[in-house]
């Protein structure tokens, strides 16, 4: 099911041209890196749940708040890392094949 949104994720960013390293950003990439994961996984469990019964219409939000509260980071400053990336298109892919990559790895652990 995650499989195609990372494939398309994955296809979006090789897309991608330019390139120079990012400048200062409120989050390090390690840290961008997971939150950002958790963020494609929020977005992949709600789109699995509106599959699953359209009406339930729950908000991700609450999800997200946890998702930054336990990164210890805040809403603006993800974002604020994340325009920081949109800006440098070839750092951002490299961010998203970690992210993938890593995405990849937990799934396979959860099948043996």
């Amino acid at each position: 099911m995650m499989r195609p949104l990372l494939v398309a994720i994955g296809l979006f960013l090789a897309a991608c041209g330019g390139g120079e390293p990012i400048p200062d950003t409120p989050l390090d990439r390690a840290t961008f890196e997971q939150v950002l994961a958790g963020s494609l996984l929020i977005e992949a469990r709600t789109k699995q749940d509106l599959q699953v019964d359209p009406k339930a219409g729950a908000s991700p939000q609450a999800a997200y708040d946890e998702l930054f509260r336990k990164h210890g980071v805040t809403e603006a400053d993800f974002k604020a890392t994340y325009n920081a990336y949109l800006a440098k298109p070839e750092e951002l892919k490299a961010v998203y094949q970690d992210v993938l990559n890593d995405l990849q790895q937990r799934a396979d652990s959860l099948k043996h």
